[in-house]
């Protein structure tokens, strides 16, 4: 057995300091043993647990990061843990955890702002927004009018479908620091031809700040792009787009034959059993919504907002975090073809066991919970094998006004196709084709919703999904869901409007300059 150490932060430390020099010499493996030493005889030093668990995660133990990163979010974590374990969690996909270790941590020790921030980041992005307001307040205590405590008030406001505290919020924090291209970019959402020529003039005369080939100056040029476009000036908006376009080329790259080796190894992979719709027993459900981006999958998770049975969940990355922990095995994408061969029968009831825990949690005592992470099409097989309670619908709309939104869209991850007309034609092809084969395979499991059928008749729909999900038809659920939760999406600044008739037609105006993507839309069968 292991002596604990004395009871001394300073000896801890100093313990700890000579794994982390471990490794950044490269010995990841003798890293970890000193980390798990100290670990096992220190327990109550949290950073030793912290640094373990992003060691295992490093060397392919991904179960073992995830019940180390536990354990540690169940003890006391000091400020000079808080945000290492934060970032852990989150990377994790452990939301409930996450809030727990918030919860009883010394965060308010912390008063260095630039921390704090990217504290309120993190939670935000796991869906605690009351915990992220609490990080900004402190900010906001302790440096009134710093910029990047306004950019996140403003982003989170945009969310919540608050616009006037966004703008208001966003508009601060350029008066402190005109040159943040994060906030140019979100004020250019909500531009309007009112407010879109003096945006653009503000954003000319600190573009030049933003380093060329940066993703703040990609930011600068799709804030461009969407303010000379609130304008009507197509010429001009389709010129910084394609500005913007080359810098995220450089920066993202698209491996297009790994992408179709994907979508047939998930086509290869043959189903446990034929997983018929099973009821709901006892336990808190998932609806998954599954597309591509911007083909109204916020618009759906609206509508079943606002029946009283769900809680709208957001797009998160909770089924990957599952698949993972049971392939032990991490990943930076939603799945791939080392994760398939991983998996086991064994480990799907694990993910099953998962979802359902964290369904209880994030719904709250509703009985469904959303989730609406359009890339979940390429899991729909192991959704419908992991969890035959869940209800999976697929959001279409037309195919040149979904992959026009992509193009002018500035993703962060998981959409390296969505900065150039032929990856976004290819990518689209492979989408169009993994949906039928599970069309093939899974009949009856995954219900099609176009928008345009939304549009013409939205309650018609609204009764198709819901009788669908096993639920009561609600009247006027799109109204009541409008009014509440938050929209962590490109779609912020348009979700809260309803029904927007007329979006099939944005990218007319751009058609001269669409033509390799409506070529390889030709080519795939999208468009005729």
């Amino acid at each position: 057995m292991t002596a604990p150490l004395p009871s001394s932060d300073a000896a801890w430390a100093v313990a700890l300091q000579r794994a982390q020099a471990l490794a950044a010499q490269g010995d990841l493996v003798g890293a970890y043993h000193r980390a798990a030493d100290l670990r096992a005889r220190a327990p109550d030093f949290a950073p030793a647990g912290i640094f373990a668990a992003f060691l295992a995660l490093r060397l392919g133990r991904y179960r073992e990061a995830r019940a180390l990163a536990l354990a540690v979010a169940a003890q006391p974590v000091g400020a000079d843990g808080v945000l290492d374990a934060a970032r852990l969690l989150k990377h994790l996909e452990a939301p409930e955890a996450l809030a727990r270790m918030f919860a009883a941590s010394g965060w308010r020790a912390l008063r260095a702002p630039q921390a704090l921030a990217e504290l309120a980041q993190i939670l935000g992005f796991s869906g605690l927004y009351a915990q992220a307001d609490d990080c900004l307040a402190q900010i906001l205590a302790l440096a009134p009018g710093d910029p990047d405590a306004l950019y996140l008030k403003g982003m989170f406001a945009l969310f919540a479908g608050d616009d006037a505290v966004a703008a208001a919020a966003l508009r601060a924090a350029l008066q402190v620091a005109p040159h943040m291209a994060n906030v140019h970019f979100l004020l250019s959402m909500q531009d309007t031809p009112e407010t879109a020529a003096r945006h653009i003039e503000q954003i000319l005369r600190v573009i030049h700040v933003a380093r060329p080939g940066s993703e703040a100056r990609a930011m600068f040029e799709y804030a461009l792009h969407q303010s000379h476009h609130a304008l009507g000036a197509y010429d001009e908006a389709w010129a910084a787009l394609e500005r913007g376009h080359a810098v995220m080329r450089a920066a993202v790259p698209y491996d297009a034959t790994a992408q179709r080796a994907l979508i047939e190894a998930l086509k290869r992979r043959p189903l446990a059993a034929a997983p018929a719709r099973s009821p709901l027993q006892g336990e808190a459900g998932s609806i998954f919504i599954v597309g591509m981006f911007r083909s109204g999958t916020s618009l759906l998770e609206r509508i079943l907002a606002g029946h009283p049975e769900v809680a709208d969940g957001g797009e998160t990355y909770q089924f990957s975090a599952a698949l993972r922990e049971a392939a032990d095995r991490d990943s930076p994408e939603v799945v791939d073809s080392g994760l398939l061969a991983a998996l086991s029968p064994d480990g799907l009831a694990g993910v099953r066991a998962r979802m359902h825990d964290y369904a209880r949690w994030r719904g709250r005592g509703k009985r469904w919970v959303t989730e609406k992470l359009p890339l979940n099409f390429l899991n729909v097989g192991l959704i419908a094998e992991a969890l035959p309670d869940a209800s999976l619908l697929h959001m279409q709309r037309d195919p040149v006004a979904t992959c026009f939104s992509n193009l002018r869209t500035l993703f962060r991850v998981g959409t390296p196709y969505a900065c150039d007309q032929r990856r976004m034609a290819h990518y689209f092809g492979l989408y169009r084709e993994l949906m039928a084969h599970w069309r093939a395979v899974l009949p009856s499991r995954v219900l099609d919703i176009a928008y345009a059928d939304i549009v013409a008749d939205p309650e018609r729909e609204a009764r198709r999904v819901m009788t669908h999900c096993g639920l009561a038809y609600v009247p006027g659920a799109l109204e009541r869901g409008q009014e509440g939760g938050n929209v962590a999406t490109a779609s912020a600044a348009h979700a809260r409007k309803g029904i927007l008739g007329g979006r099939s037609q944005v990218w007319k105006p751009y058609e001269k300059h669409l033509q390799p993507l409506l070529d390889g839309l030709r080519a795939c069968g999208a468009i005729s």
